[in-house]
């Protein structure tokens, strides 16, 4: 088709599509219509032309991923049992595939890694979840017994009279503690009170899902079961349409198992030996502390420096007979773990894969956590690891260039 085929396509698509937004627009058409009528009238004319343009490839090809964007989006909460079950089964396959080849069949080995993880998890939620929330709760009522101390002792007349003995003028003071420093102490004591109420709301939305808490093994079971053979499909699609993808995404997929593989493993030694170690040196609300590091150790130097830091805090806050003995231990405890986990556990199982320049991966946290916060700190990691894969996969393409212009004679030019 020449370029008049396709400007009239063109405009007929444009004119379609104007005629669906302005159904939008005006509320004839709303809700989930509106989306799919969009989606239809571009579609509608796109379709017929998609095999004598590229360029009309490419937008039938991009109008599908916006439309299971938005049908992913759309579909929210009702489909995280389903992710989730998706996200176990794909860490767990290795470990099933490996069982296989020992000859133990595949739903044998998914049932019994399926229940090893539900019998760890629900050791947690018995044992250690009681007591880091009860000591969560502790902690909030130490803070705010110390704001209710802190804004009594700026309303006691006690206070005045030290400023007077200081050389203070108190009525200046007086103002500005009422008008600024008391309104921000009750703040602090508001927001602490509403995040208690926000996690209760949140464990009672657990409860009233916990038909997820049955449905997700059974759906990794499931998937974890048919695994290979959404590998031979996906597999046998791609190579007979898009061989690159196919390898690209295999490329991804063992950056990413290696990395999902060793941050579960580095956590849960992480938190598992900084409860026991806080709890044996005594420091307060240590399993808290403890299960907080092993939290915050999928964040590289930021999750280290969090974890000291709320340490140290919560050791003053708690009032500690020994406070700097106390900090002294929480920060080499710390440390040493990081450093274990770091330099020993994660080279073991990543490998290179992951190896990221110190300098590179700083600047990938401060990039990822301003857009996206903290989701962006936990996905910077892996992300910058595919973007690197490409660019190294691009250098070496140049050099290759560069290489061949060399050693071609210059005689052979055209």
């Amino acid at each position: 088709m020449g370029n008049s085929g396709i400007s009239v396509v063109g405009g007929i698509t444009l004119g379609a599509l104007l005629i669906a937004a302005f159904l939008v627009v005006t509320g004839m058409v709303s809700g989930v219509l509106a989306p799919m009528l969009l989606y239809g009238s571009a579609m509608v004319f796109l379709v017929p032309f998609r095999r004598q343009s590229e360029l009309v490839r490419h937008m039938v090809t991009w109008l599908n991923v916006l439309l299971a964007i938005w049908v992913l989006t759309d579909l929210g909460a009702l489909l995280s049992p389903f992710v989730l079950g998706f996200f176990i089964a794909y860490v767990l396959d290795p470990i099933v595939s490996r069982a296989e080849r020992w000859r133990i069949p595949r739903w044998v080995s998914a049932l019994l890694v399926n229940a090893m993880l539900i019998g760890a998890v629900t050791l947690v939620a018995t044992f250690v979840a009681p007591i880091v929330w009860s000591q969560l709760q502790e902690l909030v009522k130490s803070i705010s017994s110390l704001v209710t101390a802190a804004q009594q002792f700026l309303d006691s007349r006690q206070f005045y009279r030290w400023l007077r003995a200081l050389g203070m003028p108190s009525d200046q003071v007086r103002t500005l503690v009422q008008d600024y420093l008391v309104p921000r102490l009750e703040g602090v004591s508001q927001y602490l009170f509403s995040l208690v109420i926000s996690f209760l709301e949140g464990a009672a939305g657990i409860v009233a899902h916990i038909v997820n808490v049955i449905l997700v093994p059974l759906l990794a079971f499931y998937m974890l079961t048919d695994m290979p053979r959404f590998k031979r499909v996906l597999r046998g699609v791609l190579q007979q349409r898009s061989p690159r993808l196919l390898e690209d995404l295999i490329a991804i997929s063992g950056i990413v198992r290696a990395y999902i593989t060793g941050q579960l493993i580095t956590a849960s030694f992480v938190g598992m030996l900084a409860m026991a170690a806080f709890a044996i040196a005594g420091i307060p609300y240590g399993i808290f502390l403890g299960a907080l590091c092993g939290l915050l150790n999928p964040i590289p130097y930021v999750g280290l420096l969090a974890s000291i830091l709320v340490a140290i805090v919560t050791i003053i806050l708690a009032q500690s007979p020994h406070p700097v003995m106390d900090i002294v231990l929480v920060t080499v405890i710390v440390n040493v773990l990081h450093f274990i986990a770091t330099y020993v556990i994660d080279p073991r199982i990543t490998g290179k894969r992951i190896g990221l320049h110190p300098v590179l991966l700083i600047a990938a946290l401060f990039v990822f956590g301003h857009f996206f916060g903290l989701l962006g700190l936990i996905v910077a990691v892996p992300v910058t690891a595919v973007l690197m894969m490409y660019f190294d996969r691009w250098a070496t393409s140049l050099q290759t260039r560069a290489d061949v212009v060399e050693q071609t004679p210059a005689g052979n030019g055209t």
